[in-house]
């Protein structure tokens, strides 16, 4: 007797979710091209009937469509909080579950001592039912602890802007080299010869990729033409005193004549903190930031940055998630979304 060609059938023989079965034969929205093309192939060869070609069953024997499991979104208490920047990645990726139809969880994982009698599930979230969990998004940096629990839960995973070289998995970022080149570059195109960076290796990944992207663009000049300097500060703390007081402390030709922020946030208060002293922006010296944050178009001079995707960062980390429960088994893969110099006054 011939087994009876189910969804579920369809999906083990293609390694796939019943969800996205189902939604490829139904032609909606959520899966690739290419995976519904796998799907419909696979139903022709086997003889499945999609439920609204089919003859009219009995009560009861209608197959019905598995609901959408839930995508998890882990992200620490500091980026849900920041509403210039993490929000907006967290609405972009809320509104493309929403049209996608995926129901989504937020949580903030804090890592506690390992119990041997709770799986790295229940560590992550314990409330919840993991039996409907498709995948998970990881906004931003989390403690190594949790993201060793997130490698360990047995579900798809990508890292939102977050970088982890010991890590196999899918990760969308901005191309924070290359934002760090590119207002690099149009300081160099202002004349400016000794370009100091100020930022915060402890912070974010995102600030280290930026400045490699200056160090790489100052090492293609011509030898001795331009100048890289770092000015390191402890960004969760009161800053501006200290860097004002170390540039006080160099002679007058050895001072910067152009300053970047690892962030918009840095440049805008350095900038503040300079005009405050009596020291004229662009006049005196040009600063620029880096994420075109809306703060930057408010500040007098308005701010010139690199702007970073934000909505459209959310929205490609549902989009990988979304391919990798579809094909479990593809290489994984690093997306770097591009970035777009915005000059404005500041320089």
């Amino acid at each position: 007797m011939s087994r009876k060609i189910s969804i579920r059938v369809l999906a083990e023989e293609l390694g796939l979710s019943k969800y996205a079965v189902s939604r490829a034969l139904s032609g909606k929205s959520g899966v690739s091209e290419a995976t519904r093309q796998r799907v419909m192939e696979l139903a022709k060869t086997l003889g499945y009937q999609h439920r609204q070609q089919a003859p009219a069953l009995q009560t009861g024997e209608r197959e019905q469509e598995p609901s959408a499991p839930y995508i998890l979104v882990c992200m620490s208490h500091a980026h849900s909080a920041n509403a210039v920047y993490w929000q907006r990645v967290l609405n972009g990726l809320l509104r493309s579950c929403d049209e996608l139809g995926y129901p989504s969880i937020i949580v903030s994982p804090e890592p506690e001592p390992a119990r041997a009698d709770h799986s790295p599930q229940k560590e992550i979230a314990p409330h919840l039912d993991w039996s409907r969990c498709g995948g998970i998004v990881v906004m931003g940096n989390l403690p190594e602890a949790v993201l060793s629990l997130i490698a360990r839960a047995e579900r798809p995973y990508v890292l939102v802007d977050h970088t982890d070289d010991l890590t196999s998995c899918d990760k969308v970022n901005n191309d924070n080299i290359e934002a760090g080149a590119a207002i690099t570059r149009h300081l160099l195109s202002r004349k400016c010869r000794h370009i100091a960076l100020i930022t915060d290796e402890a912070w974010s990944p995102s600030f280290e990729d930026r400045l490699t992207g200056a160090r790489i663009t100052i090492g293609r000049q011509p030898e001795g033409s331009a100048k890289l300097t770092e000015w390191r500060i402890r960004y969760g703390a009161p800053w501006e005193h200290s860097l004002y007081e170390r540039m006080l402390a160099l002679a007058p030709e050895s001072r910067p004549d152009a300053w970047i922020g690892a962030n918009d946030d840095i440049a805008i208060r350095w900038m503040r903190k300079l005009q405050s002293e009596g020291y004229a922006v662009p006049a005196f010296t040009r600063i620029a930031g880096i994420d075109n944050v809306e703060a930057a178009t408010l500040v007098t001079p308005s701010l010139t940055t690199v702007n970073l995707c934000k909505e459209e960062l959310g929205q490609r980390a549902v989009e990988a998630l979304i391919r990798r429960m579809d094909r479990p088994g593809a290489p994984a893969e690093t997306i770097h979304l591009s970035t777009r110099l915005i000059v404005r006054d500041s320089t």
